[in-house]
């Protein structure tokens, strides 16, 4: 019987000793620190730094993985001014090139969902 914690694994990488495995929460803080050093990207609002801080799986990132293959879906905001096309796409490359560089991991896709502006208090 399936574990939790192997349901949570991505995928097993072989290795000269044994094997690796890298659960699919780890690829989710990986995303999600890199999302969020984007300039001009935050937080979704509710719950998201909570989920980070108690290890649970990360609201806002979705992770799908297959063998040393992973896709992302990451649900973020954007500050007023923002050109959302330029951040979703810097986005895109500083969660690819961490994962790969941290992991070995291809990265397959890293989708980007704008769900909310965040408005500056004098606007």
């Amino acid at each position: 019987m399936a574990t939790k914690r192997d349901r949570d694994a991505v995928a097993m990488a072989p290795a000269h000793d044994g094997a690796l495995v890298i659960c699919d929460t780890v690829l989710a803080e990986i995303a999600y620190l890199e999302a969020m050093g984007t300039p001009g990207i935050v937080p979704l609002r509710e719950g998201f730094v909570q989920g980070v801080l108690r290890r649970k799986k990360l609201k806002g990132v979705l992770v799908e993985a297959s063998a040393n293959e992973v896709a992302f879906l990451l649900t973020l905001g954007v500050r007023e001014g923002v050109r959302i096309p330029e951040a979703a796409n810097e986005v895109r490359r500083r969660v690819a090139a961490a994962v790969t560089a941290k992991t070995g991991y291809a990265v397959r896709a890293v989708n980007v969902l704008v769900d909310h502006v965040v408005f500056d208090k004098g606007s």
